[in-house]
This record gives C-alpha cells, structure tokens and sequence, in this order.
C-alpha cells in the first residue's frame, strides 16, 4: 500500500502589486497578463485560445461564455460566476478559485495542474475526461458532477458534497475523499481500487459495491 502523503498545490505566481485593467471583449488568441479584474462581465462571450496570465479576478461573469482551449496560467479567481460556461479543452495551471459558482459549467477534456477550487458550487457541472494532476477541492459543492472518464489520481476531495457525483470509468488511485459526502455516488470496484477514506465512510463504500452487512446470522425455522 502507499503511504498517505500530504498534497502540496503550488500557488499562482502574481507579481505585487497588480495594475488595475479593464476589458470589455474577448477575442480569439488574445492575451491578458499581469493585471487585476474587477467586476468583468464576459457573459455570453466567445472567443477561442484565449490567455490569462499572472492575473487576478474579483467578483468576474463568466456566465454561458464559450471559450474552448482556453488558458489561465498563475491566475486567482475570487467570487466568479462561470454558470452555464463551455470551457472545452481548457488548460489552468497553478489556478485558485475561492467563492466561485460553476453550476451546470461543461469543462470538458479541461487539464489541471496545481488547481485549487475552495468554497465552490460545482453542482451540475461536467468535467468528463478532465485530467485532475495536483488538485483539491475544500468545502465545495460537487452534487452530480459527472467525473467520467476523469484522471482524478491523488485528488484531494475535503469537507466536499460529492452526493450522486459520477466517478464512472475514472482513475481514483490515491485520491483522497476523507470528511467528504459520498452518499449515492457512482463508482465501481474499479474505480474505487486505491482510494483513500475515513472509517465513517466504509459502509456507504460497501454499499456501492452493492454488498448487504448483516450483523445476525437468521434462526433456522
């Protein structure tokens, strides 16, 4: 067996201070560095292979935007909303999201390396095919996320909902859901090889695996 170890997520490299900017519209293969944003309104937006580097986000609307191959680089997103957002085939890498609201967002195929998602509502959201490498979700709502196909190993899941979430066909070696909610998530022996849990939740994992604990042995009549 592995030893547990500790996850370390690298944070965003933001130089100090930020200029403060503004944008107005997103076009394809644009880039963005080195500012802060605050109260953006993207909604609705569209534009492909778009870049966010070394940038901070306050309070941004991202809502029904479609920005596939999208990349946030050294970013920090602090109470966006992003509901409803089609980010296809993004890239985030050393990216925290701290009080941001991704209900029913498709992050398909989206790659992550050191992601941190804190007090976040992902209920609804679709991360298929996502490969999670160094990431952890804290106290986040992931109430039927579907993690299909996901490379999730050594993903961290604290204080988290992750009721009816979809683990199917998911890689889960190592990943870490102690003093989360797993009530009604779907995953099967497969899936759940190697992951790590705390003992309260070793009998909601034997009931995924669809086996009945009887304590009693019944009386022969």
């Amino acid at each position: 067996m592995k030893p547990l170890t500790k996850q370390k997520i690298q944070s965003p490299q933001l130089p100090k201070p930020l200029s403060a900017g503004s944008i107005e519209r997103l076009e394809d293969h644009g880039e963005c560095a080195a500012l802060e944003l605050s109260n953006c309104d993207f909604s609705e937006q569209t534009a492909q292979d778009m870049l966010f580097e070394q940038v901070r986000f306050r309070r941004g609307v991202f809502t029904r935007s479609q920005l596939p191959r999208l990349r946030l680089l050294d970013v920090r997103m602090e109470s966006a909303d992003l509901s409803g957002a089609s980010w296809e085939k993004a890239r985030f890498r050393r990216v925290e999201f701290s009080g941001c609201r991704f209900l029913g967002t498709q992050l398909l195929e989206v790659q992550m390396e050191d992601v941190l998602f804190r007090d976040c509502n992902l209920e609804g959201s679709v991360l298929v095919s996502a490969t999670l490498k160094t990431a952890r979700f804290e106290n986040c709502n992931l109430k039927g996320v579907s993690f299909e196909q996901a490379g999730s190993a050594g993903t961290v899941f604290r204080r988290c909902d992750l009721s009816e979430a979809n683990f199917q066909g998911a890689k889960l070696d190592g990943a870490d859901f102690r003093g989360s909610s797993i009530s009604g998530m779907r995953a099967g022996a497969k899936e759940l090889h190697g992951i790590v849990i705390d003992s309260t939740q070793a009998v909601q994992i034997v009931s995924l695996l669809g086996i009945i604990v009887g304590d009693d042995e019944p009386e022969m009549l």
